[in-house]
């Protein structure tokens, strides 16, 4: 995999950011990911700054699972609006990973390269949040460019920039009982792999190649598989998307797997697949997706759990 191993991407690097479930309780949600072993955030009200400079909500709130490259969140309608109106009615298919995030520096470079290939993109966003580092009351403030409702079935595909990373990955919030520490490689199940692939091969800006027979997308940070239902049953023994298309599962890197291992025994968590480089765990348990712990010195895990037999 290519993997450049730095929090955020420099010239015209796109890393794969952060990955988010949908849900309709922010609080059950995070308790939930608690017991899978993460340092969950508490919840976060998120804002967009408008031309006047002023701070609106967005109608959304996150709690947030921070690793050593990259994060999960959770988010959930909390006011009216459209973007809480999106998320409702992605949540209505299913509860799971609908925010596929990349980030790039630039946000002016990228809409223009989106616009050439003709990707219906939203409005650009500024949105704002409030924090408290070090005891000082501050913002975290991103850039960010979403997709078009629609455009990509997939989910809610976006780039953005974070203008303010020392505000985020602090020291102390990135340490979890289980012992992961990185977004690695999502896995998505769609009916027409070629007709996600082009699509998605677009939006990234790069071309796609084969591994062991699934449809691969890399980034300067972070993979991309795309599987057919049949394909991903090969894999994972009883998989049943509960909509098409479905974004299975998401790998995540760790250091110490033996360790990771310990830590669901001891929290009477089964896995679904367990080899000696990866532990996976059910959509049951994570909150609707398969998770794939693997160790860090693993290239592709989820090729490692498709040649497994």
């Amino acid at each position: 995999m290519a993997w450049i191993d730095r929090q955020t991407p420099q010239g015209d690097e796109i890393f794969y950011d952060h990955i988010g479930y949908f849900v309709p309780d922010l609080d059950a949600a995070g308790a939930q990911l608690e017991k899978l072993g993460f340092q969950v955030s508490g919840i976060n009200t998120q804002y967009n700054e408008n031309a006047a400079g002023e701070l609106v909500l967005t109608g959304t709130s996150n709690k947030l699972v921070k690793l050593t490259r990259g994060f999960v969140e959770v988010l959930a309608a909390t006011s009216q609006s459209a973007l809480a109106d999106q998320l409702k009615q992605m949540l209505a298919r299913y509860q799971g990973l609908h925010v596929i995030a990349l980030t790039h520096p630039d946000m002016d470079r990228t809409a223009a390269r989106l616009s050439e290939v003709e990707i219906a993109t939203q409005d650009v966003v500024r949105m704002r949040r409030k924090v408290t580092v070090r005891g000082e009351d501050t913002l975290m403030a991103y850039t960010i460019l979403r997709v078009k409702p629609g455009a990509f079935p997939e989910g809610r595909l976006q780039i953005l920039t974070n203008h303010t990373p020392e505000n985020f990955w602090l020291s102390g919030e990135m340490d979890h009982p289980n012992g992961a520490d990185r977004l690695t490689d999502l896995l998505i199940c769609v009916e027409d792999v070629e007709d996600a692939v082009a699509r998605y091969e677009r939006f990234f800006g790069k071309r796609a190649v084969t591994m062991a027979g699934m449809r691969t997308l890399d980034l300067d940070r972070g993979r991309f598989h795309f599987v057919t239902p049949e394909t991903a049953n090969a894999m994972v023994p009883g998989f049943a998307p509960p909509a098409l298309p479905y974004t299975a599962g998401q790998g995540l890197g760790t250091e110490d797997l033996n360790a990771t291992k310990a830590y669901f025994r001891d929290a009477g968590i089964d896995p679904v697949c367990d080899g000696d480089n990866y532990f996976c765990i059910g959509p049951d348990d994570a909150l609707g997706a398969y998770l794939l712990f693997h160790d860090n010195a693993v290239e592709a895990p989820w090729i490692a759990l498709a040649e497994r037999n």
